[in-house]
């Protein structure tokens, strides 16, 4: 990449300059939001919110109130890509400085490292629990290990690693094209999923509600104010959806700039 007249080469490069291309339309962007939310992580979290609001009502009350904080934040940020066309590194240095941008650049980069891993963990260890279904390939899970865990689980984990990295290493357009494949079908196997779990417990219904006693006993250890389902409890599920996705405020501008 040709550097402009005058720019510094430890300030600009290819990944820092504004975006040249933008091919990221509503589509796009609405599947950067659902391939977030709709993960192994995320159904996790929501399942445990959901004891401390009480009731499907409750919960879509401190659910809904923390989407739209969560909204007003990445709104900003993305506007802030739209406009710019620069990825949260160069906005970082509107307020830290050209140097002190580092650091939160870094941060955050420490940070993806570590979120790499999990998510990787979790799609290879949803592999494995697929693949183990065959008998062969129990027996193998079974009886050969390797570096702590069974080989067949690091098999998984090294190919799901390798592929994301191929992904992006081909750029975001490439990282575009797939999420336009895979965000529906992500939705597609959610709604079987909750079709399914439907049938399985006899039913749907949006008055059903937790014994508080169970309800209680669940959440005694879990630091959270309040009894399930009073508005203490809410305000901190709440918060605790907002913190969940605190790193999208920081990225969302990355995709917004395309």
């Amino acid at each position: 990449m040709t550097i402009p007249p005058g720019a510094s080469p430890q300030l600009y490069n290819e990944d820092l300059a504004p975006a040249t291309e933008r091919n990221w339309g509503a589509f796009s962007i609405f599947n950067v939001w659902t391939s977030d939310v709709h993960s192994l992580w995320g159904y996790y979290l929501a399942a445990s919110l959901f004891l401390f609001c009480g009731s499907f009502t409750n919960f879509l009350l401190a659910i809904g109130v923390g989407s739209f904080i969560i909204f007003f934040l990445m709104h900003m940020v993305g506007v802030a890509g739209v406009r710019t066309g620069v990825p949260f590194p160069v906005l970082a240095r509107a307020s830290f400085g050209i140097w002190g941008a580092n650091f939160p650049a870094i941060v955050r980069a420490i940070v993806a490292c570590f979120w790499y891993g999990a998510q990787t963990a979790a799609a290879s260890g949803a592999i494995v629990a697929l693949l183990i279904r065959n008998e062969s390939l129990l027996q193998f899970h079974q009886s050969s290990h390797m570096l702590g865990h069974s080989t067949l689980e690091l098999i998984c984990y090294v190919v799901v690693w390798g592929l994301q990295l191929l992904i992006i290493q081909n750029g975001m357009e490439t990282v575009r094209r797939f999420q336009d494949w895979a965000g529906p079908a992500v939705w597609v196997m959610m709604l079987l999923l909750a079709v399914y779990l439907v049938i399985k417990a006899g039913g749907f219904s949006l008055s059903h509600t937790i014994p508080m006693d169970v309800l209680l006993e669940k959440t005694k250890d879990a630091g959270v104010p309040g009894v399930p389902g009073s508005l203490a409890a809410l305000g901190a599920v709440a918060a605790i959806w907002v913190t969940y996705f605190s790193a999208l405020y920081l990225n969302f501008c990355d995709f917004s700039r395309y």
